[in-house]
């Protein structure tokens, strides 16, 4: 399947889309709102800039995809993987990442009031720079090497919480994840 197949479906009114092979393609500043993805292989797509609104990826394979600036609100990511992917300055209001796999996932500048990590995994993240208003992080897998520098809008409690389980070095920048979290 091609990019334009993808669109000139899209553009008749199918939204469902879910467990197809979509892997690789290059859908940049695609309009796919209230798209059906789930359990798509959408490794290493570049859906950069794209518009997914209300859109449903879980279960998705998802390692490697590019959704820098991307607009994600209120879009379903449970059960994922998301490993290695760029969401940097991606818009993810109120996104679900419920048991996703976050792995080394990029999400610098990005905005994630309201969203939802409860036990996802997010081993080596990058959150630099990220707005974490009302984000949800319970019952984390791991935040081992992750880096939250300059993370904005993380309450107390939720930072107590993150620092209690944070251990390690984030493999790129280098910043230990407890002081990222602003040591407490």
């Amino acid at each position: 399947m091609s990019a334009e197949w993808v669109i000139e479906q899209y553009s008749q009114g199918v939204r469902d889309f879910a467990i197809l092979d979509l892997g690789g393609l290059k859908l940049r500043g695609a309009l796919l709102s209230g798209v059906d993805l789930r359990g798509a292989n959408l490794k290493n797509v570049d859906l950069s800039s794209a518009n997914l609104i209300d859109a449903d990826l879980s279960g998705a394979n998802l390692i490697e995809a590019n959704f820098r600036g991307a607009i994600l609100r209120n879009t379903n990511f449970s059960d994922a993987d998301l490993s290695w992917a760029n969401l940097t300055w991606a818009n993810l209001t109120e996104a679900k990442f419920i048991r996703s796999n976050l792995s080394v996932a990029n999400f610098s500048g990005a905005n994630l009031i309201d969203a939802d990590f409860t036990r996802a995994n997010l081993k080596g993240a990058n959150l630099r720079g990220t707005n974490l208003r009302g984000a949800k992080f319970v019952g984390l897998k791991s935040i081992t090497d992750a880096d939250f520098t300059g993370a904005k809008n993380i309450p107390d409690a939720t930072r107590a919480y993150l620092y209690s389980i944070a251990e390690g070095s984030h493999p790129f920048t280098k910043h230990d994840t407890k002081s990222t979290l602003g040591g407490l």
